[in-house]
């Protein structure tokens, strides 16, 4: 009889109130509603529980390991950054270096073609003015090569460090930004040691055929400097 009921109620839910079903519910099974309802609780417990179990404890998240990847990758980040800024300091020194270097040598060539009569005065004052900016420039450059030496390293440790601790992903990244330093850096040194040596072969003419004006034309500090050397020259 319970069945029989039962089926009748179900045929009629779409034609009866809300209300009503409420009702006849109530009238019909008594018992089958406070089962759910237990069966309901008991989904919301299961549900709870299961939100519990996610807070607790992970190693795979929360071990010594995982938190030395993390540390690696807060590593990579900052050999990254100090890579890339000292990589553009260099860049912008070597840029103002040739331009100096070659405005230097234009105004030597106008010396020999003047002649020491022909030559104003203001025009060896800017190249004595040249010269004293160059002498900034090198001691910059070099000491920001210095930098990128140490960045190298730093870079380096940092990417070993990573391998090891299995952030393979960040070591590969920092691997590439160093590689691309250094190509970075010898495409500078290359653009600067080719003024450099233009202004050297200048200055050797201007002894051949103007030796009285060696004083005013030659640069007394060397061209090319021991330390102004690549820094990655052992890669």
């Amino acid at each position: 009889m319970f069945r029989s009921s039962l089926l009748s109620l179900v045929r009629n839910l779409r034609r009866t109130p809300r209300k009503t079903i409420i009702t006849k519910i109530r009238n019909h099974a008594p018992v089958p509603l406070a089962f759910i309802s237990t069966v309901y609780c008991d989904i919301k417990n299961e549900e709870s529980i299961d939100a519990n179990d996610e807070m607790a404890w992970d190693e795979d998240k929360l071990g010594h390991e995982f938190l030395i990847r993390q540390a690696t990758t807060v590593n990579v980040n900052a050999a990254t950054q100090l890579l890339t800024v000292t990589l553009v300091a260099i860049q912008d020194t070597s840029e103002r270096l040739r331009d100096v270097l070659s405005k230097e040598i234009t105004l030597v060539q106008q010396a020999m073609e003047w002649g020491e009569d022909g030559t104003p005065p203001h025009h060896w004052d800017q190249l004595v003015a040249l010269r004293g900016a160059l002498s900034d420039l090198k001691h910059n450059l070099r000491t920001l090569i210095s930098y990128m030496d140490y960045a190298e390293k730093i870079a380096t440790v940092a990417a070993e460090i990573s391998y090891l601790s299995g952030n393979i992903a960040a070591s590969d990244a920092i691997c590439e930004r160093i590689d691309h330093a250094c190509r970075a850096y010898k495409a500078q040194k290359q653009k600067v040691d080719e003024l450099q040596l233009e202004s050297l072969e200048l200055q050797q003419k201007a002894i051949i055929h103007a030796p009285h004006l060696e004083d005013k034309i030659i640069d007394k500090e060397p061209i090319q400097d021991s330390k102004n050397k690549a820094c990655f020259d052992k890669k």
